[in-house]
Order: structure tokens, then sequence, then C-alpha cells
């Protein structure tokens, strides 16, 4: 189910799509395609159950990391596994994500809750990098792997020219678990809990305490555990600086 404001939006959604170099005319499915810009927090504004972009999110990440993770194995024949992670991680993190959806101004098109607006969710780059992922698995399932891999290749995997000189990149979870390592002699623990539920009972948003020794040294949040642990590993590090 749509809402008449998003069914409203159709065509300047296609106007949109045609602008980052997807043909509206080949657009197959066109409520798969309203569904890639309503983020979680837009449905949860009604009480009706209204379509949004969590599946495609799901999806999205996983083609956006299987693509990214041929063109690095294509790209660089000589480089080992661990050098290969450290720019799959550099490309497909959160920050890159949320400078790539501003550079093609995903977040003047998407649909977000009146909460996220008031908190300028526009700009957030978790929202953002949702979004941008939700995007990938609609172009994957309507246009197909060529046409998805062009899109990444255009928008993301073009910025490892900007990431090369930040390499060796870790995760901040990595990094985090090295420090704690390090001083305490211990590994630290993240404790998981849904922080925003869906009346269905779907856990929208994640919190993530990080703890060494039962102590908690950050909170983290996001739309999987995942990313709530790196937000807290993030939070952490930026307190040490």
């Amino acid at each position: 189910m749509f809402t008449d404001y998003v069914l409203s939006k159709q065509q300047e959604i296609e106007k949109y799509l045609k602008n980052i170099g997807i043909d509206p005319k080949n657009i197959q499915d066109t409520s798969l395609m309203l569904t890639a810009f309503i983020h979680k927090s837009y449905a949860m504004d009604f009480t009706q159950d209204i379509a949004h972009n969590e599946r495609l999110e799901f999806l999205g990440d996983a083609v956006l990391g299987w693509i990214i993770a041929s063109q690095l194995y294509t790209q660089f024949p000589d480089y080992d596994e661990s050098q290969l992670t450290l720019y799959k991680i550099a490309l497909i993190r959160e920050e890159t994500l949320a400078s790539v959806a501003k550079d093609i101004k995903l977040q003047k098109i998407i649909f977000i809750s009146n909460g996220e607006e008031k908190m300028k969710g526009r700009q957030k780059p978790s929202v953002l990098s949702d979004c941008l992922e939700a995007l990938i698995g609609f172009i994957y399932i309507d246009a197909g792997y060529d046409t998805t891999y062009s899109f990444i290749n255009k928008y993301i995997y073009s910025k490892i020219h900007k990431i090369e000189d930040l390499i060796p990149v870790k995760s901040y979870k990595s990094r985090v678990q090295e420090l704690i390592q390090k001083k305490y002699k211990t590994l630290p623990q993240y404790k998981d809990s849904g922080f925003e539920v869906q009346q269905s009972g779907n856990i929208t948003t994640f919190k993530s305490q990080l703890m060494v020794n039962d102590q908690i040294i950050a909170t983290g949040f996001g739309s999987s555990k995942k990313k709530a642990h790196e937000d807290a590993a993030k939070k952490f590090l930026e307190k040490k600086k």
C-alpha cells in the first residue's frame, strides 16, 4: 500500500531516475520503484501497512558487496584477501555511501517520517546509506546485473581514487577491538536490543551497547546489529580524540 502523497510523486521519481542513468521507460515494476524511495521511518507514521524499502536495502547491501568485491578482485590481481578487504570496507562503509547519496541528490527524493524531518534525517549518513542500498536493490531486481554494475561503477567504485590515500582502512569495530585488547587484555562485547519497533514486532532501529568488563563505554544505533556495532565503536573512538 502507498499513500496518495507517494503516488503523486511517481513522475518526479521517474525523472530523478533518468537523471542518474536509469531509463524510466524500461522500468518493469513501478510499485517496486516507489518502494525503493520509502524509508522505513516514513511507514511508521501510519497505522496501516505502508510499503518501505528495508527488504530492498537488505538485497542492495549484498549486491553492492558482491559487485565491489568482483571489481577489486579484477583490478588488483596481486593483492591478497586482507588488502582487498580494506578497500572493500572503505568503499561500502556508511560514510562513503552517504557521500554518494548526496552526490546524486538522493536526499531530495526519499520519503522519511515527520520525526526524521525534524531531526534533519535527510542529512543523516545512516538514512542516506540505507536508501542508497535500497535503490541498488531495486535496480538489480528491475534492470538486472549489467545496469546495476554500471551504476555502482559510476557512482561508488569511482570513489576508489579518493580513498587510496586512506588505505589501510579498518572498520571502527576492528580498531576498537585492537585498542581494547591491547589496553585491557580482553575482547569488547556488544549488547544488542531493539530501539525502534513497529507494531508488527519488526525492529527498525537497533541499539548496541559497547561494553568492556561489564562497563558500557559507548552506545550506537543502526538499521542492523552490524551497523549499530559500527556506530558504537565509532562513537567510542571519537570520544578518545
